[in-house]
């Protein structure tokens, strides 16, 4: 946790070194920049340097993957990066992240509050509902789909007082990650919500800027943020998605051989991540007690309260996104019918 801390606090002077051009006496034809905030011994970037052995194993070495650090940019600006192909050409970030730095406020809707009930759910809803819809979408704004990821289940870190019922948020400022549909699950709670990019998390903790925030279990340890919080409420008010993207036009410039090898770690990789960060983040929940954050469970009654007020953010959320109604119930219906079964 330390030396991720470490890394974000001097991201500002190594950002030039970083991302400049890769050089070597042995350059290879093609380079692939992957950006993410994913610390280093985390699942996410365990996933990440598999793809990398996975790519250059299968390109014998003619297509260069290099993993960038985490911060040297936010996730919205590593999106807006990779679109363009030239800094990066490849980022593992948040859905929450693609739909705001790409410009795919259809994405966001995987991001309502209380949409899911379970993990195998959203694994449905995304694998075998949302995969082809969203590679078309996402190719249509400039990029390539590779794969899901997951952020995970959002909780909520606080100072001072624990998070129980949305009456609690009322006045607080939390950190909002920077999206529309987080921005009208905070209002709806009541608090005032702050957008803060993932690298300003911390010092605006310590230095009272934000009360809280509302990020996986997972992130908040390995991100160095428990030392501020004094509370983790397991809301799971959020079941967050992740992606491998690509730049299309970088990506319409390989070999086909290449272009194949690039999707292939969507069958390969996706579902051991799934289990990796799943496993890691009950594991880092034990942890908090041990880090002066105490665990905060909803009973059941508090839990449906907090699940109403996100409810009704549903329909009119959907209705400022284009095409957001009929996507909305193409994926309750998908739901309904999954739960069904």
């Amino acid at each position: 946790m330390r030396s991720v801390t470490a890394i974000l606090s001097a991201a500002s002077l190594v950002v030039v070194a970083a991302l400049a051009p890769h050089t070597g006496e042995a350059q290879a034809p093609f380079e692939l920049n992957i950006g993410s905030l994913a610390p280093d011994n985390t699942p996410w970037r365990d996933m990440l340097v598999q793809l990398e052995k996975h790519v250059e194993k299968g390109s014998n070495g003619q297509l260069n993957v290099i993993l960038r650090p985490p911060g040297l940019m936010a996730e919205v600006e590593m999106v807006r990066e990779t679109r363009k192909g030239e800094r990066l050409q490849g980022a593992g970030v948040t859905t929450a992240a693609i739909a705001e730095g790409g410009n795919v406020p259809q994405l966001q809707l995987v991001e309502l509050p209380f949409l899911f009930k379970s993990y195998e759910e959203a694994d449905h809803l995304l694998d075998h509902v949302l995969f082809d819809e969203f590679s078309s979408v996402l190719n249509r704004r400039g990029f390539v789909l590779g794969m899901w990821s997951e952020n995970g289940w959002r909780g909520f870190g606080s100072k001072g007082k624990p998070i129980r019922k949305a009456e609690d948020l009322v006045g607080l400022k939390m950190r909002s990650q920077e999206s529309a549909v987080h921005m009208a699950m905070w209002r709806a709670f009541g608090a005032n919500a702050v957008q803060k990019p993932t690298t300003e998390i911390l010092t605006s903790l310590q230095s009272n800027v934000i009360d809280g925030l509302d990020n996986t279990a997972l992130y908040t340890l390995a991100g160095g943020l428990a030392e501020p919080l004094d509370y983790f409420t397991l809301s799971r008010h959020i079941y967050q998605p992740a992606a491998v993207v690509f730049s299309r036009t970088w990506y319409s410039k390989l070999p086909e051989a290449f272009q194949k090898l690039l999707l292939e770690p969507k069958d390969l990789y996706t579902e051991p991540a799934r289990k990796a960060i799943r496993a890691e983040d009950a594991q880092m929940i034990s942890m908090f007690p041990d880090m002066g954050m105490e665990v905060v469970e909803l009973t059941d009654a508090e839990r449906a309260a907090f699940e109403a007020k996100g409810l009704a953010v549903h329909e009119s959320f959907a209705a400022t996104v284009e095409g957001g109604p009929e996507l909305l119930k193409k994926i309750k219906d998908a739901l309904a019918a999954y739960r069904a079964k």
